[in-house]
Protein backbone atom coordinates (compact mmCIF):
# COMPACT_ATOMS: atom_id res chain seq x y z
CA UNK A 1 0.00 0.00 0.00
CA UNK A 2 1.57 3.40 -1.31
CA UNK A 3 1.20 5.34 2.52
CA UNK A 4 3.20 8.62 0.90
CA UNK A 5 1.75 11.73 1.79
CA UNK A 6 -0.29 13.58 -1.16
CA UNK A 7 0.89 17.25 -2.51
CA UNK A 8 -1.04 19.94 -3.40
CA UNK A 9 0.52 22.05 -5.58
CA UNK A 10 0.98 25.43 -4.23
CA UNK A 11 -0.50 28.46 -5.75
CA UNK A 12 1.46 31.64 -5.34
CA UNK A 13 -0.16 35.34 -5.74
CA UNK A 14 2.05 38.47 -6.38
CA UNK A 15 0.33 41.91 -4.37
CA UNK A 16 0.51 45.14 -7.24
CA UNK A 17 1.71 47.11 -3.79
CA UNK A 18 5.15 45.99 -5.50
CA UNK A 19 4.32 48.81 -9.26
CA UNK A 20 4.44 51.79 -7.45
CA UNK A 21 7.29 54.08 -7.12
CA UNK A 22 8.24 57.42 -6.95
CA UNK A 23 8.40 57.82 -10.75
CA UNK A 24 4.42 56.69 -10.72
CA UNK A 25 2.62 53.28 -10.94
CA UNK A 26 2.75 50.32 -13.74
CA UNK A 27 -0.92 50.55 -15.96
CA UNK A 28 -3.09 47.84 -14.69
CA UNK A 29 -2.29 45.68 -18.33
CA UNK A 30 1.45 46.26 -17.45
CA UNK A 31 0.55 44.94 -14.18
CA UNK A 32 -0.94 41.75 -15.07
CA UNK A 33 1.02 41.14 -18.10
CA UNK A 34 4.29 41.40 -15.87
CA UNK A 35 3.02 39.08 -13.00
CA UNK A 36 1.82 36.46 -15.64
CA UNK A 37 5.02 36.13 -17.19
CA UNK A 38 7.22 36.13 -14.03
CA UNK A 39 5.24 33.27 -13.00
CA UNK A 40 2.49 33.89 -10.48
CA UNK A 41 -0.54 31.92 -10.51
CA UNK A 42 -2.35 34.87 -9.67
CA UNK A 43 -2.26 38.71 -9.35
CA UNK A 44 -3.85 40.65 -6.39
CA UNK A 45 -5.58 44.13 -7.12
CA UNK A 46 -4.97 47.23 -4.64
CA UNK A 47 -8.14 49.19 -4.62
CA UNK A 48 -7.03 51.93 -1.76
CA UNK A 49 -10.67 52.51 -0.66
CA UNK A 50 -14.29 53.25 -1.55
CA UNK A 51 -13.46 56.12 -4.13
CA UNK A 52 -12.21 53.20 -6.89
CA UNK A 53 -15.58 51.01 -6.44
CA UNK A 54 -16.47 50.86 -10.05
CA UNK A 55 -12.66 49.80 -11.08
CA UNK A 56 -13.73 46.83 -9.43
CA UNK A 57 -15.36 45.73 -12.90
CA UNK A 58 -12.33 45.19 -14.73
CA UNK A 59 -11.59 42.07 -12.49
CA UNK A 60 -13.63 39.96 -14.41
CA UNK A 61 -11.67 40.19 -17.28
CA UNK A 62 -8.15 39.23 -15.81
CA UNK A 63 -9.07 35.40 -16.35
CA UNK A 64 -9.94 35.69 -20.09
CA UNK A 65 -7.73 38.47 -21.28
CA UNK A 66 -4.46 37.69 -18.99
CA UNK A 67 -5.00 33.99 -18.06
CA UNK A 68 -4.79 34.47 -14.14
CA UNK A 69 -6.45 34.52 -11.63
CA UNK A 70 -7.48 37.46 -8.78
CA UNK A 71 -6.57 36.46 -5.23
CA UNK A 72 -8.09 39.37 -3.67
CA UNK A 73 -8.53 42.96 -3.26
CA UNK A 74 -7.23 44.82 -0.91
CA UNK A 75 -8.83 48.27 0.57
CA UNK A 76 -8.85 49.91 3.94
CA UNK A 77 -12.25 50.83 6.06
CA UNK A 78 -11.93 54.32 7.50
CA UNK A 79 -14.96 54.82 10.61
CA UNK A 80 -13.37 58.24 11.74
CA UNK A 81 -14.56 59.99 8.19
CA UNK A 82 -18.38 58.62 9.16
CA UNK A 83 -20.14 55.61 7.06
CA UNK A 84 -21.44 57.48 4.32
CA UNK A 85 -17.91 58.97 3.16
CA UNK A 86 -17.46 58.08 -0.48
CA UNK A 87 -14.36 56.08 0.96
CA UNK A 88 -16.36 54.15 3.09
CA UNK A 89 -19.47 53.91 1.53
CA UNK A 90 -18.00 52.93 -2.09
CA UNK A 91 -16.94 49.67 -0.41
CA UNK A 92 -20.21 48.44 -0.30
CA UNK A 93 -20.67 49.35 -3.74
CA UNK A 94 -17.40 48.05 -5.00
CA UNK A 95 -19.08 44.06 -2.81
CA UNK A 96 -22.59 44.94 -5.44
CA UNK A 97 -20.19 44.93 -8.50
CA UNK A 98 -17.08 42.81 -8.19
CA UNK A 99 -17.58 39.34 -9.42
CA UNK A 100 -19.02 36.81 -7.19
CA UNK A 101 -16.87 34.56 -5.43
CA UNK A 102 -14.18 36.98 -4.99
CA UNK A 103 -11.73 37.81 -1.64
CA UNK A 104 -12.15 41.51 -0.42
CA UNK A 105 -8.89 41.99 2.34
CA UNK A 106 -10.34 44.63 4.84
CA UNK A 107 -7.73 46.84 6.62
CA UNK A 108 -9.35 48.87 9.16
CA UNK A 109 -7.29 52.13 9.82
CA UNK A 110 -9.92 53.38 12.25
CA UNK A 111 -12.64 52.16 14.19
CA UNK A 112 -13.64 55.85 15.00
CA UNK A 113 -12.45 59.18 16.37
CA UNK A 114 -10.74 58.91 19.43
CA UNK A 115 -10.24 55.11 19.49
CA UNK A 116 -6.84 53.76 19.59
CA UNK A 117 -5.52 51.15 17.85
CA UNK A 118 -6.28 47.55 19.40
CA UNK A 119 -8.96 49.70 21.50
CA UNK A 120 -11.58 46.87 21.95
CA UNK A 121 -14.05 50.28 22.39
CA UNK A 122 -14.09 49.61 18.69
CA UNK A 123 -15.21 46.77 17.85
CA UNK A 124 -19.35 47.66 18.60
CA UNK A 125 -19.09 50.28 15.21
CA UNK A 126 -16.52 47.92 12.90
CA UNK A 127 -19.58 45.00 13.90
CA UNK A 128 -22.11 46.91 12.75
CA UNK A 129 -20.09 48.22 9.50
CA UNK A 130 -19.26 43.99 8.82
CA UNK A 131 -22.78 42.57 9.27
CA UNK A 132 -24.19 45.57 6.33
CA UNK A 133 -21.05 44.36 4.19
CA UNK A 134 -21.72 40.56 5.04
CA UNK A 135 -25.17 40.45 4.12
CA UNK A 136 -24.09 41.70 0.33
CA UNK A 137 -21.03 39.44 1.03
CA UNK A 138 -23.28 36.14 1.90
CA UNK A 139 -25.74 36.76 -0.98
CA UNK A 140 -22.68 37.09 -3.57
CA UNK A 141 -20.34 34.17 -2.00
CA UNK A 142 -17.56 36.88 -1.37
CA UNK A 143 -15.41 36.41 1.26
CA UNK A 144 -14.19 39.51 3.78
CA UNK A 145 -10.74 39.07 5.41
CA UNK A 146 -9.75 41.15 8.10
CA UNK A 147 -6.08 42.44 7.01
CA UNK A 148 -3.42 43.01 10.18
CA UNK A 149 -1.55 46.69 9.30
CA UNK A 150 0.34 48.21 12.15
CA UNK A 151 -0.76 51.54 13.37
CA UNK A 152 -4.16 50.98 12.04
CA UNK A 153 -7.24 49.98 14.33
CA UNK A 154 -6.34 46.13 13.11
CA UNK A 155 -2.67 46.90 14.16
CA UNK A 156 -2.49 42.62 15.65
CA UNK A 157 -3.49 39.90 13.96
CA UNK A 158 -5.23 39.26 17.53
CA UNK A 159 -7.58 41.82 16.75
CA UNK A 160 -8.32 40.16 13.48
CA UNK A 161 -9.05 37.02 15.22
CA UNK A 162 -11.24 38.82 18.11
CA UNK A 163 -14.14 40.40 15.54
CA UNK A 164 -13.92 36.71 13.86
CA UNK A 165 -14.71 34.79 16.86
CA UNK A 166 -17.44 37.39 17.86
CA UNK A 167 -19.15 37.34 14.77
CA UNK A 168 -18.47 34.25 13.46
CA UNK A 169 -19.51 34.37 10.11
CA UNK A 170 -18.59 32.08 7.37
CA UNK A 171 -17.94 35.11 4.60
CA UNK A 172 -15.86 36.56 7.48
CA UNK A 173 -12.19 35.43 7.87
CA UNK A 174 -8.52 36.65 8.49
CA UNK A 175 -5.10 37.28 6.09
CA UNK A 176 -2.01 36.47 8.42
CA UNK A 177 1.05 38.73 7.07
CA UNK A 178 4.32 37.86 7.92
CA UNK A 179 5.54 41.04 7.64
CA UNK A 180 3.09 42.86 9.59
CA UNK A 181 3.61 40.08 12.58
CA UNK A 182 7.24 40.96 12.54
CA UNK A 183 6.66 44.56 12.26
CA UNK A 184 3.62 43.97 15.53
CA UNK A 185 3.94 41.27 17.18
CA UNK A 186 6.29 39.40 16.40
CA UNK A 187 6.37 36.64 18.85
CA UNK A 188 4.11 33.25 20.05
CA UNK A 189 3.47 32.47 16.44
CA UNK A 190 3.08 29.40 17.40
CA UNK A 191 -0.18 30.18 19.22
CA UNK A 192 -1.47 32.65 17.70
CA UNK A 193 -1.74 30.48 14.45
CA UNK A 194 -3.12 27.52 16.71
CA UNK A 195 -5.82 29.83 17.47
CA UNK A 196 -6.16 31.60 13.99
CA UNK A 197 -6.15 28.72 11.61
CA UNK A 198 -10.05 28.41 11.27
CA UNK A 199 -9.98 31.73 10.11
CA UNK A 200 -6.87 32.32 8.17
CA UNK A 201 -8.03 32.21 4.66
CA UNK A 202 -4.96 33.79 2.82
CA UNK A 203 -1.17 34.89 3.28
CA UNK A 204 1.27 37.04 2.47
CA UNK A 205 4.94 37.32 2.88
CA UNK A 206 7.64 40.23 2.99
CA UNK A 207 11.30 40.22 3.46
CA UNK A 208 12.23 42.27 6.43
CA UNK A 209 14.60 43.79 8.81
CA UNK A 210 14.62 46.27 12.16
CA UNK A 211 15.67 49.33 10.99
CA UNK A 212 14.89 52.92 11.87
CA UNK A 213 14.73 53.20 8.30
CA UNK A 214 11.97 50.46 7.73
CA UNK A 215 8.39 50.99 7.31
CA UNK A 216 6.80 53.21 10.47
CA UNK A 217 10.61 53.25 11.43
CA UNK A 218 10.16 49.58 12.57
CA UNK A 219 10.91 47.04 10.20
CA UNK A 220 12.30 46.79 6.31
CA UNK A 221 9.96 45.61 3.78
CA UNK A 222 11.81 43.53 0.92
CA UNK A 223 11.98 40.98 -1.69
CA UNK A 224 11.62 37.45 -0.09
CA UNK A 225 15.41 36.60 -0.98
CA UNK A 226 16.04 39.24 2.03
CA UNK A 227 15.75 40.52 5.41
CA UNK A 228 15.99 38.68 8.67
CA UNK A 229 12.52 37.53 8.63
CA UNK A 230 12.66 33.75 8.22
CA UNK A 231 9.87 32.93 5.95
CA UNK A 232 11.03 29.35 5.78
CA UNK A 233 10.03 28.64 9.30
CA UNK A 234 6.53 30.72 9.15
CA UNK A 235 5.72 28.97 6.29
CA UNK A 236 6.99 25.38 7.28
CA UNK A 237 4.47 25.73 10.71
CA UNK A 238 1.59 27.40 8.59
CA UNK A 239 1.64 24.15 6.75
CA UNK A 240 2.16 21.47 9.67
CA UNK A 241 -0.95 23.47 10.46
CA UNK A 242 -2.61 22.67 7.71
CA UNK A 243 -3.03 25.78 5.65
CA UNK A 244 -3.55 25.07 1.92
CA UNK A 245 -4.21 28.15 0.51
CA UNK A 246 -2.77 30.87 -1.42
CA UNK A 247 0.50 31.98 -0.57
CA UNK A 248 1.36 35.56 -2.22
CA UNK A 249 4.18 38.17 -2.17
CA UNK A 250 3.65 41.78 -0.42
CA UNK A 251 6.06 43.87 -2.27
CA UNK A 252 4.79 47.47 -0.56
CA UNK A 253 7.01 50.36 -1.39
CA UNK A 254 10.11 48.80 -2.69
CA UNK A 255 10.63 50.33 -5.93
CA UNK A 256 13.35 49.52 -8.16
CA UNK A 257 13.24 47.28 -11.66
CA UNK A 258 9.59 45.77 -10.38
CA UNK A 259 10.34 42.52 -12.74
CA UNK A 260 13.16 41.72 -11.16
CA UNK A 261 12.34 42.02 -7.51
CA UNK A 262 9.07 39.70 -8.34
CA UNK A 263 11.19 37.22 -9.96
CA UNK A 264 13.31 36.38 -6.87
CA UNK A 265 10.55 36.35 -4.66
CA UNK A 266 8.51 34.12 -6.70
CA UNK A 267 11.77 31.91 -6.59
CA UNK A 268 12.35 31.60 -3.38
CA UNK A 269 8.42 31.10 -2.68
CA UNK A 270 9.03 27.84 -4.97
CA UNK A 271 11.80 27.03 -3.22
CA UNK A 272 11.09 27.31 0.02
CA UNK A 273 7.67 24.85 -0.45
CA UNK A 274 10.03 22.85 -2.56
CA UNK A 275 12.53 22.74 0.90
CA UNK A 276 8.99 22.14 2.70
CA UNK A 277 7.81 19.17 0.73
CA UNK A 278 11.34 17.26 0.67
CA UNK A 279 11.90 17.94 4.84
CA UNK A 280 8.82 18.80 6.56
CA UNK A 281 10.44 18.55 9.59
CA UNK A 282 12.74 21.24 9.25
CA UNK A 283 12.54 23.87 11.74
CA UNK A 284 9.54 22.33 13.80
CA UNK A 285 11.36 22.80 16.96
CA UNK A 286 12.15 26.67 16.60
CA UNK A 287 10.58 28.32 19.65
CA UNK A 288 8.68 31.39 17.74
Amino acid sequence: MDTKMTIIPQKFYAMDFAFYNSMGLYSFQDRCEIIKEVGYDAMHWVAWDGRNWEEALRLGTVKEKFDLEVAGVYIVLDLSLGEHDIRNSGILKMLEIMPEGSTVELAIQSAGRGIRPSEETGDVPVMAWLKKALLIAERRGIRILLYTHIQHWIDKHSDALRVCEKMNHPNLGMIFSSGNWYMGEGNNLSQLLKKGMPYIKQVNLAGARRSPLGFFKVATIEPLDMGELDNFAVVALLKRMGYTGYIGYTGWDEGGDVYNKLERSLKMLKDIDRRINAHPHWGNHLNF
